[in-house]
């Protein structure tokens, strides 16, 4: 019997989370793993993926594959102690879809994590890390049952949201992106479109999106209408404003129970299984 399943190791937006008031939903900065069979997937690097090994289940694969959805701080801040980059055992390789005008990832990555900023050089890290640069738009055919479609989102600097597609089933990782109030945004709704699941950037309020135009995120109520729209199974509102905390957290909840349809707000965590 196949497996894919989704764990929510990140749902915290901008910088990690600590004190109490943060503990119900979480306060890991972005991170997602998709197990599907015997094969290891990881959306960006914020500090929730330190965690990852804790949740995955094939600890013996010597695969894992990394896809960035952009390489803003909160969202590689993590990588450095992800536990298979210390592993000579480890087959690394990472994708990204934006930095091509900046020489690539591994350009990015050698040059980011490297003295005075941190004190071993990203080339010297013992993993075999290889390295994956692609234009939005493009699908990455992972195995022969593994398809990831990609497309480009509205956020400085660019992103890329990600469709993975395996036995009928599919997850779609749509992060750091603005919406234009009034609109669905069609390129997202294609890429999104029957899916199984759905996580959103839900950052603001569309009360409080009003005063952030131009900062690259975009709501849950945008979420919601992006599912209805796209005839969407399951929406999981992610990437939490720091400033909700637990409190304002479980009134966004409320306010979605009322909304109809399967949305819930990813906690960190929480598991998925399609």
């Amino acid at each position: 019997m196949s497996q894919f399943s989704v764990t929510f190791l990140g749902v915290r937006g901008t910088v990690p989370c600590c004190e109490k008031k943060y503990q119900e939903y979480g306060g890991h900065t972005s991170c997602i793993l998709m197990e599907i069979d015997d094969h290891v997937l990881l959306f960006d690097a914020g500090s929730g993926i330190a965690t990852a090994n804790q949740y995955i289940k094939n600890k013996a694969q010597k695969n894992i594959h990394l896809f960035f959805s952009h390489v803003h701080l909160d969202h590689i801040l993590g990588l450095p102690a992800y536990e298979a980059l210390w592993s000579e055992q480890k087959n690394f390789h990472i994708y990204a879809g934006t930095l091509e005008p900046y020489g690539g990832i591994q350009c990015f990555l050698e040059k980011t994590f490297s003295a005075p900023l941190f004190p071993i050089d990203f080339k010297n890290f013992p993993a075999n890390i290889t390295y994956l640069d692609f234009n939005a738009g493009d699908s990455i055919q992972l195995s022969d049952g593994i398809k990831i479609d990609t497309c480009a989102l509205n956020h400085p600097n660019g992103a890329i949201g990600y469709r993975v597609n395996y036995n009928h089933k599919s997850a779609c990782y749509i992060t750091d992106t603005e919406h234009k109030i009034g609109e669905i945004d069609h390129t997202i709704s294609t890429l999104i479109y029957n899916t199984d699941l759905f996580i959103y950037d839900s950052t603001f309020t569309d009360d409080s999106y009003k005063s952030h135009k131009g900062w690259g995120h975009s709501t849950w109520q945008e979420g919601c209408r992006l599912s209805q729209a796209s005839n969407v199974k399951s929406t999981a509102i992610f990437h939490h404003d720091p400033a909700h905390d637990d409190k304002a957290m479980q009134a966004i909840e409320k306010q979605i129970s009322h909304m109809g349809g399967d949305v819930f707000i990813a906690r960190q965590g929480q598991q998925i299984n399609l």
